[in-house]
C-alpha cells in the first residue's frame, strides 16, 4: 500500500471518528425546549409546523423527563380537540412535533411521564376562586398528560409493577373526577378511561374485550378516545376495580 493510500485511509478514519462525536451530546439538557412562539406569528400553518422542529441538536441530548415537557410545552397540542376524538388529534400533533417519535425510543419514557403525571393534583381545591378560562388550562394541563400516556407506543411494554402503578393512580384520579364532574364532565374523563380502557385491552381482559367488540360506545371511547355516552364512564370503571384486584393478586 502506497502512501497516498495509507494517508486517505486516516483522513476517511479521522473523519468518521469527528461525525461520531458531533453525534454525540456532551451535556444532557435538562430544560424543556423553548420553542420560538414568535417567530412563528403571521406563518402559515406549515411554515409554524417547520419553525416549531425541535433543532436535531438539541432534540437528541434533551433528558427524557425534559423531552417529555417540551412535547407537552409544544404550541400547537391545543388543536387536539378541532378533530372528531382526541385520538385522530394526538395522531396529527404527533405528526407536527417531532419531538414524540424521540420520545416514543427512549427506554425510561414511562417513568418520566408518570412522574409529570404524579405531581399533577386533580382535585384543585380552590376551583370557584378562579375564572373558567384558569379552570379549564388547568384541566387541559392534566388531560394533555394522559393523553400522551394513553398512546400505546407507551403502555404496550409496562412491566407487571409499572402497569399495576399506573393503573392504580389512574383510577384514583378517575373517580376524583367523578365527584368534581361540575368542573370536569365527560369532556375531562376521556383520556383517564382511554388509559384504563388500553390496559385492559392490551392485557386481554375478558370483560372489557367482550365490551370493546359488542359496546360502539365503549369501542369509542377506548380506540379513538372519543366519549359519546357518559354510561361508559360507569363500565369502564366497574371492570377496573375487578382488574385492579387481578393485577394486584398476580404480584403477590
Amino acid at each position: 500500500m502506497d502512501y497516498r493510500k495509507t494517508a486517505l485511509l486516516l483522513v476517511i478514519c479521522f473523519s468518521f471518528i469527528l461525525g461520531c462525536k458531533k453525534d454525540k451530546c456532551e451535556d444532557t439538557i435538562d430544560q424543556a425546549y423553548v420553542y420560538p412562539v414568535e417567530k412563528a406569528i403571521g406563518k402559515s400553518y406549515e411554515e409554524r409546523i417547520k419553525i416549531f422542529k425541535i433543532p436535531e441538536t438539541i432534540l437528541h441530548c434533551l433528558s427524557t423527563e425534559a423531552l417529555a415537557k417540551s412535547c407537552l410545552d409544544y404550541p400547537g397540542i391545543g388543536f387536539v380537540w378541532a378533530y372528531n376524538g382526541l385520538q385522530k388529534g394526538f395522531d396529527q400533533l404527533n405528526t407536527n412535533c417531532n419531538g414524540f417519535d424521540e420520545l416514543w425510543e427512549r427506554g425510561d419514557k414511562f417513568h418520566a411521564l408518570y412522574s409529570l403525571y404524579q405531581q399533577k393534583n386533580v382535585d384543585r381545591g380552590d376551583w370557584d376562586s378562579h375564572t373558567d378560562l384558569e379552570n379549564g388550562l388547568y384541566l387541559f394541563d392534566i388531560v394533555y398528560v394522559e393523553l400522551v400516556i394513553s398512546q400505546y407506543e407507551v403502555l404496550q411494554n409496562l412491566s407487571l409493577s409499572e402497569k399495576t402503578k399506573l393503573f392504580q393512580l389512574v383510577l384514583d384520579n378517575q373517580k376524583k373526577k367523578v365527584d368534581l364532574i361540575k368542573y370536569y364532565g365527560p369532556v375531562g374523563m376521556q383520556t383517564s378511561i382511554a388509559i384504563l380502557g388500553r390496559i385492559m385491552y392490551l392485557d386481554n381482559y375478558e370483560p372489557l374485550v367482550q365490551e370493546y367488540n359488542s359496546n360502539e360506545m365503549v369501542f369509542l371511547s377506548v380506540s379513538e378516545l372519543l366519549m359519546r355516552n357518559y354510561n361508559v364512564v360507569n363500565t369502564i370503571m366497574s371492570l377496573s376495580e375487578d382488574y385492579l384486584k387481578n393485577l394486584k393478586s398476580k404480584q403477590k
